[in-house]
């Protein structure tokens, strides 16, 4: 869903992007018109709008081919400033700028198929070949286009003493046009099929409309033999068709989600169960849960209250502070010392030891949930136990990070247990944070993580559970290698969860894991084309 900041970007842009073609065109109607105007006005528009991407997109890859992308664009309208105002009346530096055009034309196909190479879950090592090969093709095409003075391969030039210069197109012009297209249809379709959201799917033909609308732009102004006019005034020209293709195309597929971007942290963040807040260096609130906040978390507040414990941490260009409520622990010790002054009163005592017989219930819950919470994650505990002994022997890196990943389960998984001793049914967006959490930490090592969590209903507590030791034990069988983890729940009538692997397991684990969780789960082990499916149901 767009937020509101996004629409709001999104009209600004339009409406100067539909001002600057308006202007272009009454341009011709304006006495003491200058073109150069036009033209630095769609440069600011594209470098304002790669801005906004370097702030926007998280893979420092994509903002780098982003970048050459914008530098294009910006390119041909410094060319046509060149050509119309400056090396128009010299035929050679003409004829090159000519050459000089086609370089952003080669270019902008072929940094939009390298983003969506890089889109997913993609083989660094293959995606790193297809690049390098499509660079090689890409420079060979540019290199032939601006050397065309030496073989006419791309254009046949005519060169007739004191006329205009004339050409007709070669066999690498035609090469260039299907190297082109090929790029740009193949950039769409692999970004559409690389997507694994289905409101992204659904919301494709919003790019294939920016798509064909930008192709038609240029088409069209190839079979009018030039800018297509409109009373006598230009509607646009090739410079402006690519800025509408390139923009308009990429900013399409970034708001569907088709691009990863950090959009709506404020969002995520007002969504979530917490109180607390966000500032800036300076103090100032950035982001504020949705809660009612206590006047304990304001940011000129330094104490705490008598229920409450402010804690914060400093983070990247400012901190996060929080509230933790120990308004129960209050409760508890004031019980306790009205217990201890009613046991010095013999007239109370038997009001007395009926409240303690009560209280000795609760606590014996307590101390009986403790117990299954210890059982529960007993072998964790033990093998991280082991695990910190050794780690203060000889500081290995890599036992501190199973280390981490052991205690994000052991957390977890007992504050599952605890929602499911309060209530049978708990919210699924719980399993979501414990496999968030989890993956943080198993990020930390070569295995990389990705999770997405289809609905918001309340499901058993118990099958949610067995959900998250399912993904435990895989993890852990695939912890520190060099893969990816995606993971897909849903409630498809039951709870069902979907785990996919870029390696195969060995077939002892798939026969273990069906073992250890047949009981009141469904889990089964599929093995395809380098990739391990492992889905479970209850």
């Amino acid at each position: 869903m767009i937020s509101k900041t996004q629409r709001k970007r999104i009209l600004i842009f339009v409406a100067v992007f539909m001002f600057i073609m308006l202007y272009n065109f009454v341009n011709t109607f304006i006495p003491g018109k200058t073109h150069d105007i036009i033209s630095f006005a769609y440069m600011g528009f594209v470098v304002v709008w790669y801005l906004s991407i370097r702030e926007r997109v998280i893979s420092a890859v994509m903002r780098r081919h982003f970048l050459i992308g914008c530098a294009s664009l910006v390119l041909l309208f410094l060319i046509r400033i060149c050509k119309w105002n400056y090396f128009g009346m010299f035929p050679v530096a003409n004829e090159f700028l000519q050459y000089l055009t086609y370089v952003p034309i080669i270019l902008l196909p072929l940094v939009s198929l390298n983003i969506s190479l890089r889109v997913g879950i993609y083989d660094p090592k293959r995606t790193r070949e297809m690049t390098t090969f499509l660079w090689i093709v890409g420079i060979g095409f540019c290199i032939s286009v601006l050397t065309n003075s030496m073989h006419d391969f791309v254009f046949v030039i005519h060169r007739p003493v004191g006329e205009t210069l004339k050409y007709n197109y070669g066999a690498g012009y035609f090469a260039i046009v299907v190297f082109s297209l090929t790029c740009v249809i193949s950039a769409f379709i692999l970004l559409v099929h690389r997507c694994s959201l289905t409101a992204s799917r659904r919301l494709a033909f919003i790019p294939i409309l920016a798509l064909i609308l930008g192709i038609s732009m240029i088409a069209g102004y190839y079979i009018a033999g030039g800018a297509p006019k409109l009373l006598g005034s230009k509607i646009y020209n090739i410079q402006e068709a690519f800025v509408f293709l390139f923009v308009v195309f990429w900013e399409s597929s970034i708001q569907i989600g088709l691009i990863p971007t950090n959009s709506d942290y404020g969002t995520l963040f007002q969504a979530s169960n917490l109180d607390a807040f966000i500032s800036d260096t300076h103090d100032q609130v950035v982001y504020r849960t949705a809660d009612s906040l206590r006047k304990a978390l304001s940011p000129e507040s330094t104490e705490s209250s008598s229920d409450s414990r402010i804690t914060s941490q400093e983070i990247l260009g400012g901190k996060v502070v929080w509230e933790d409520d120990i308004s129960k622990i209050n409760e508890i010790r004031a019980s306790l010392l009205e217990v201890t002054k009613e046991l010095s009163d013999e007239n109370e005592l038997l009001e007395l030891e009926h409240e303690t017989n009560s209280k000795k219930e609760e606590l014996d819950s307590l101390m009986s949930l403790y117990d299954e919470l210890y059982d529960s994650v007993r072998s964790e505990v033990r093998t991280l136990r082991a695990l910190l002994s050794e780690i203060r022997k000889d500081e290995d890196l890599e036992k501190i990070k199973r280390a981490a990943v052991l205690g994000a389960f052991v957390k977890r998984r007992a504050n599952l247990s605890i929602l499911a001793h309060n209530a049978p049914d708990i919210s699924i967006n719980e399993l979501e944070y414990a496999l968030r959490e989890s993956m943080y930490y198993i990020s930390l090592t070569k295995t990389k993580c990705s999770v997405m969590v289809s609905g918001k209903d309340e499901v058993s507590a118990e099958d949610l559970i067995r959900m998250y030791e399912v993904f435990h034990a895989v993890s852990l069988e695939l912890l520190g290698t060099e893969c990816n983890i995606m993971v897909n729940v849903a409630r498809r009538g039951k709870l069902h969860m979907k785990i996919m692997a870029d390696r195969i397991v060995n077939s002892a684990f798939a026969e273990e894991i069906k073992e250890k969780f047949k009981g009141g789960t469904e889990v089964s082990v599929d093995k395809q084309e380098g990739i391990t499916y492992i889905v479970c149901g209850v």
